[in-house]
């Protein structure tokens, strides 16, 4: 399955010169259970009758960010998470559209014409229940459904689904993370939580423990961090994958970060070489402790041995959860299968 073409702007997904396509739009923050079925039903439309592609509009920043600063909910994914999620399914391609003030003024009929309809050819549109778009959100999927017809594509409005009794959703998994249920979160999710960025240099505290660490850069003001503690992970390194341990939080017995401080600072177990400057994808498969103050490095360095093979044992049962990698079922969604399948 070839990744999907990453577009950001219109020229560019024109070069990738479209055809008659199925087109979902939305935020799609965490990519969760939810979104998945919006996924699904995106992708099966390749086989309804003149269907050839299927594209996927986000929009970057969360509109919230430019409509009401002061309401933006901590974000589950940042737009490098975001893609990287998004590229596991079967798509043509990807639109990381830039959510402005122009956007958020525009009719939804001028967003409908100028972003999906003419730009993707597009002759479907698969919206999730709550997606609203244009101005006022008055592009409703109920509107969308009686209008489309006369605008020559056809509408699939995806209902909520549920877990529990509950519906699935970003700010659901949003508040079991900040409460500190990170199983319940994956769960949701469908994929382990994860957290991003670019490796920077550290001080050299964790090497001279024995347990040299990678210190994330994660410039995103918006990213929702779990809670201070210590989580068994997966790192993914240039399509590399490897078992480690995270500590996030002030490091209080080795730098004793002012209270408001907070790393993110990665152990990878049987690894060698340099990772300054390489961005890491760390998947949070388990929380092993909370972050806490010890009276020595010596009485550090065996709570970390101790991590370190609770880590190593729960990454390596399963008991950690589902896979790292986990976040698009096999079936249907991995492979085309029909009419217009890649080789």
């Amino acid at each position: 399955m070839a990744a999907p073409r990453i577009a950001r702007s219109l020229e560019q997904v024109r070069s990738m010169a479209p055809a008659h396509s199925a087109v979902t739009l939305g935020v799609f923050d965490g990519v969760h259970l939810g979104h998945r079925e919006v996924m699904k039903a995106l992708l099966r439309a390749r086989k309804l009758p003149g269907i050839d592609q299927c594209h996927l509009v986000t929009l970057d920043p969360h509109p919230l960010v430019v409509t009401h600063s002061k309401m933006v909910p901590p974000m589950l994914t940042t737009i490098e998470e975001r893609i990287a999620l998004l590229s596991r399914y079967d798509l043509d391609g990807i639109l990381v559209l830039k959510f402005d003030e122009h956007l958020a003024g525009m009719n939804y009929r001028e967003f409908l014409d100028r972003y999906l309809i003419r730009p993707f050819n597009m002759k479907h549109l698969v919206l999730g229940y709550d997606c609203y778009f244009g101005r006022n959100r008055e592009g409703s999927p109920e509107r969308l459904q009686r209008e489309a017809p006369k605008l020559g594509f056809s509408v699939n409005v995806i209902p909520a689904f549920e877990s529990g009794d509950e519906i699935i959703s970003s700010t659901r998994i949003r508040n079991a993370l900040i409460e500190g249920h990170l199983d319940t979160a994956n769960d949701l999710l469908g994929h382990p939580y994860m957290l991003s960025g670019r490796v920077v240099e550290g001080n050299g505290k964790g090497r001279e423990l024995g347990f040299p660490t990678a210190n994330l850069s994660i410039d995103d003001p918006y990213k929702l961090w779990p809670p201070r503690g210590v989580y068994a992970v997966r790192v993914e390194s240039e399509n590399r994958l490897f078992d480690g341990m995270m500590n996030i939080g002030r490091a209080p017995t080795m730098k004793a970060l002012p209270e408001e401080a907070r790393e993110a600072e990665v152990h990878l177990f049987d690894f060698e070489g340099d990772l300054y400057g390489k961005f890491l994808f760390v998947y949070c498969c388990a929380c092993l402790r909370k972050e806490k103050e010890f009276a020595s490095p010596v009485e550090l360095k065996r709570q970390l041995e101790r991590d370190r093979d609770e880590a190593t044992r729960r990454l390596g049962s399963g008991e950690a959860g589902r896979d790292c990698r986990a976040g698009v079922p096999k079936g249907e969604e991995r492979g085309r299968g029909g009419k217009g399948g890649r080789p």
